[in-house]
């Protein structure tokens, strides 16, 4: 319940937020006197610079640490004296990974509206907030003659207040540094809490920097001599003290930074501190029991009514998350909670129902496909097969049927074997390249296949079985068969960014535009397609590699520039990592 991010503490945060501001009013309406009231208010100022000031210094501190820290990071060092051996790629990606870094840094704290880095070699300025550009010399040149000029970590061009590092660090200023990294403040962040700071209570507070207050950011936008209301700051004085003085119409209490330089100024009207204040305790004292009753009465009904059955729900989401899609949440509330309880109940049901009935009979679909598949003996192949056979016997070509007759078993025992589902790539191809050897035999010089040699790499990626041979079937049976001489069948390989593409071309003359676009739709839509409706064999290639590697790969047709069709594998392939 009191984890920082829990819903209920930012509730109670919320609520508290609300109630604080009456109470702190209540509290200054009934103080006992204005001597007391005065004491009051004098500590409470001074406790607010005290703790402006930790916090802006802790601020201050972890910031520098940052800039610090990341002069010392190996991609922004290295980085200058890496460029000569870079390419354009290679520089630009670590420009991105630098900018997501200052990102980072810039999203650390309120006060950073900006994180910059130079690199002088490239003429380049990587910002948080800008992004990548171009840069002159003039612009760093000003940042790194700023460096230390309000004599402590802080720099100031203008109004603008920065924390710069440069690597190397050298005292000589006029030669390069390797890069310069800055943190530029938010003076509207930092005007902003002072306003905050200075909301109550009737005072004014100014923040000022440098030994002669070059930088002042006041609380109010009231038309002042600031620096008349700002004392010089004595670097001599003990760090952690409040200095008191006075002038025509007001207090004032300074605290200054003797590290990074900076002076708190509080001015306080004296018609605030020496106004008569009416005394009502008793009031005071009822105000905080009640407060207080209302707070644990609002924190009980939190508890109760959102912080429990948000468990409950929490719980059933991180049980889901395990992959349990079967649990229910059992529960009688009839509110918000209720109809999310049924809700999520109703989903991980359905979730199931969908799991059970699409993913699992899907995959059956799939392997029923592939064993039809495998099993589909075309009739006329065989027809032609025997026919081979029978035109080779009479011309007494022993050798031919020898040979034609040893691949003829070696497809058939590839197709009629059940025992794998998936085989490697090598072995497909060599199945192909024995339907080819059959096909070769039969058409003789009508067709002459080009088939490039496969690199060893690809042969051990895993593929489901038959999916090479159709397509190289397809292209002999619409497109080969009816050319008397001259038909070509080519197949190559290209690897190209992390894909291996396998392409079966052909020369074929009947391919019009408009059938190749309604092959194309078909293969886009393959895995929207009715029950019932025909399955051909591309589109029976197609959708088995998309549900083996996902709908990323699969089959795509295009025109040849042989002429014909081209019709692309594309499958997953990162060397020895597939």
């Amino acid at each position: 319940m009191w984890k920082s991010k829990s819903i209920v503490v930012k509730l109670m945060g919320a609520f508290v937020l609300v109630i604080l501001p009456l109470y702190v009013i209540s509290i200054m309406i009934t103080m006992s006197s204005s001597a007391q009231m005065q004491a009051e208010v004098e500590r409470a100022h001074e406790s607010k610079l005290h703790f402006y000031h930790s916090h802006l210094e802790f601020e201050l501190q972890r910031m520098t640490g940052l800039v610090n820290e990341y002069t010392f990071d190996d991609t922004m060092s290295t980085l200058s004296t890496r460029i000569p051996i870079m390419n354009t790629y290679e520089v630009t990606s670590i420009l991105n990974n630098i900018h997501s870094k200052l990102s980072q840094i810039k999203e650390t704290s309120p006060y950073i509206s900006d994180v910059i880095y130079y690199v002088p070699a490239i003429h380049k300025r990587v910002s948080a907030v800008d992004g990548i550009r171009n840069v002159e010399d003039e612009e760093w040149k000003n940042l790194i003659d700023s460096m230390g000029n309000l004599h402590g970590a802080l720099s100031h061009i203008g109004d603008e207040l920065y924390l710069l590092r440069s690597n190397p660090y050298n005292m000589n200023r006029e030669e390069t540094p390797n890069f310069l990294l800055g943190i530029r403040l938010s003076s509207t962040e930092l005007k902003r809490r002072l306003q905050e700071f200075s909301e109550t209570g009737g005072s004014e507070i100014t923040l000022s920097f440098g030994q002669r207050n070059q930088v002042i950011i006041p609380s109010s936008n009231q038309p002042d001599d600031l620096k008349q209301n700002v004392q010089t700051l004595d670097a001599s004085q003990p760090a952690q003290n409040i200095t008191r003085y006075v002038t025509e119409k007001s207090f004032h209490y300074s605290l200054f930074d003797r590290e990074h330089y900076f002076t708190l100024t509080a001015r306080i009207p004296h018609q605030v501190l020496r106004a008569p204040m009416e005394k009502f305790t008793l009031w005071l004292w009822g105000l905080t029991i009640l407060s207080i009753v209302i707070i644990f009465i609002f924190s009980f009904s939190v508890y109760k009514s959102i912080h429990k059955p948000l468990s409950v729900l929490i719980g059933g989401f991180k049980t889901a998350e395990q992959g349990q899609t079967g649990i229910h949440i059992h529960h009688s509330r009839r509110d918000e909670f209720g109809y999310l309880y049924s809700r999520f109940n109703e989903m991980l049901k359905r979730l199931h129902v969908l799991i059970e009935e699409n993913y699992v009979a899907r995959i059956r679909t799939s392997e029923a496909e592939l064993k039809h598949l495998q099993s589909q003996i075309k009739p006329h192949f065989m027809y032609n097969s025997f026919f081979n056979i029978k035109q080779m016997a009479e011309v007494e070509n022993v050798e031919l049927i020898q040979e034609f007759t040893d691949y003829l078993g070696q497809y058939f025992r590839y197709m009629t074997r059940d025992s794998k589902s998936e085989v490697s790539l090598g072995e497909e191809i060599d199945h192909a390249l024995v339907y080819l050897a059959i096909q070769n035999i039969r058409f003789g010089s009508r067709v002459t296949a080009i088939v490039s040699d496969m690199e060893h790499q690809f042969r051990g990626v895993t593929v489901p079985r038959v999916m090479i041979q159709p397509v190289i079937e397809n292209a002999y049976e619409h497109a080969l068969s009816k050319r008397i001489q001259g038909g070509v069948l080519k197949i190559s390989y290209v690897n190209d960014e992390n894909q291996l593409q396998i392409c079966i071309e052909d020369n074929g003359e009947a391919l019009t535009d408009e059938t190749l676009s309604t092959l194309s739709k078909k293969l886009s839509h393959a895995a929207h397609r009715h029950d019932g409706e025909e399955i051909t064999g591309l589109i029976n290639v197609h959708e088995r590699l998309r549900i083996h590697f996902g709908n990323d790969y699969g089959l795509c047709v295009s025109r040849s520039h042989l002429g014909g069709l081209c019709v692309t594998f594309i499958l997953p392939f990162k060397g020895e990592d597939r």
